[in-house]
Parts: structure tokens; sequence; C-alpha cells
């Protein structure tokens, strides 16, 4: 998370948001986001039913694995990768969708 607030400037540069979702309550996302500084959202997802649909969930695993998804424009997505976020490629793939969608 603290990767994706240091890259945020570079988002913005991609017209792309940020957001973080978790099974925990929101009281202990607010803490989390403050310790740690966030000033994008998250959002408290008890049920797990977002990572189910990003396929967060491995098959035999007890917890989600932290993914990172790109959706573009059209709700489409176009990137989901778990594990440490590869920022490169993350900024090259919004690169990329700015300039499918006509941007510089």
């Amino acid at each position: 998370m603290e990767g994706h607030q240091r890259n945020l400037y570079l988002y913005d540069r991609f017209n792309a948001r940020v957001a973080g979702v978790s099974r925990d309550p929101v009281d202990i996302l607010k803490y989390w986001a403050d310790d740690l500084g966030l000033t994008f959202p998250l959002f408290s997802n008890p049920g797990g039913h977002l990572g189910v649909w990003f396929g967060a969930l491995k098959k035999g695993a007890p917890m989600f694995s932290r993914t990172t998804v790109v959706i573009d424009r059209k709700g489409v997505v176009r990137y989901a990768k778990s594990g440490t976020p590869d920022y490169r490629e993350i900024l090259l793939l919004l690169k990329q969708l700015q300039q499918e969608e006509g941007g510089q």
C-alpha cells in the first residue's frame, strides 16, 4: 500500500485512481490508513466476495493474497497480479490505456 501511496502522483497523470480492499472492519482500516499515511480510500469487504471475484483466494489457501488489479474505464480487468506490485509494469499499462483512449 505504501508503494501505491508513493506513486499516486504518477497514477494521477494517467487519470488512474487507487483504492484498497480488505476483509478488515472499517475501524481497523482507518487505523491502518492513518498509521501508513494513506490518502486513498480503503474499503471493508468482510464477506470477501471481491477477493474471490479478482482471484485473490488461491485454492486451498486460508487467506487472500495481496493482489493488484487495474480496471479500465469500461470495467474490464486489464491486469491482476498477486504478490508485490510491479510498479513499472503498472505504469506502462496505464500509459498504454491512456494512449488507447486517445490521451497524450
